[in-house]
């Protein structure tokens, strides 16, 4: 077996050494190289060819995202007449914030401090979210009352306070972003808009202000996925007129 690593091809580009075991000895096996001094792989032909490399998982990060704010906004409008928001507490747990944590981690790894404070900050809000109505957590039992059974406007209150602390770091997040991209900014700014919104229907308890809200989740899960699909949709995979441009706004040299 060490016939077969054995291979004088370090000097020949486009040359990889390949051990000829039948034969008794090392052989020239030519393959072609991506850009990066990769071989290319054709095993899979189902699959574009490219070498291998750190993968972008910012897209399927704002997909979470973006499907959260989605979900949100149609409760509060009274979509199919539901009322409760535990519908979308699954998909908060084991999509939103169990992705959005992987991926804010993934972009710690490859050195992105702003792409890793964001979404590891929303993967964190999402579980913590979900932990309001978890039972084991009992923070809705503590908030009802045990004669009557009925909750505590503290509730409301509590997650008033805490939406609205969100809107605050996420308006920090909007300013750190100013120079990113126009997609980037708009999903920033109607997240801490949606986010102000939410706080005050939990103050308020308003009809008016749960429809605003509503319709700015929406557009946030519109611009969230509209930055998706810009890291998405490249140019290895997808024809030009499918591809979206996220209107970059970074300095150029």
């Amino acid at each position: 077996m060490s016939n077969a690593n054995t291979s004088n091809s370090t000097t020949d580009v486009g040359y990889f050494g390949s051990g000829d075991i039948e034969k008794g000895r090392p052989s020239h096996l030519e393959r072609a190289v991506t850009p990066g001094g990769h071989p290319i792989d054709f095993s899979q032909p189902a699959i574009p060819v490219q070498h291998r490399k750190y993968g972008n998982p910012i897209p399927i990060g704002l997909i979470a995202f973006s499907m959260a704010f989605l979900m949100t906004g149609l409760l509060n409008f009274g979509v199919r007449g539901i009322k409760a928001p535990n519908g979308v507490l699954s998909s908060l747990m084991f999509f939103v914030g169990i992705t959005q944590t992987l991926v804010g981690w993934f972009e710690m790894f490859i050195g992105n401090t702003f792409s890793a404070t964001i979404f590891c900050a929303f993967g964190g809000f999402a579980f913590s979210y979900v932990g309001f109505f978890l039972p084991a957590m009992g923070i809705v039992d503590a908030f009802t009352d045990k004669v009557t059974g009925e909750v505590s406007p503290d509730l409301s209150n509590s997650l008033g306070l805490f939406l609205a602390i969100w809107s605050g770091i996420t308006f920090l997040f909007l300013l750190a972003a100013l120079r990113s991209s126009v997609a980037i900014i708009l999903v920033l700014f109607f997240t801490t808009m949606a986010f102000a919104l939410l706080a005050a229907q939990q103050f308020t308890g308003s009809l008016g202000v749960a429809r605003a809200a509503g319709a700015f989740c929406v557009m946030d899960a519109a611009c969230g996925f509209w930055a998706a699909m810009a890291g998405y949709w490249t140019p290895d995979t997808t024809y030009a007129f499918i591809r979206v441009d996220p209107i970059d706004l970074s300095p150029k040299d």
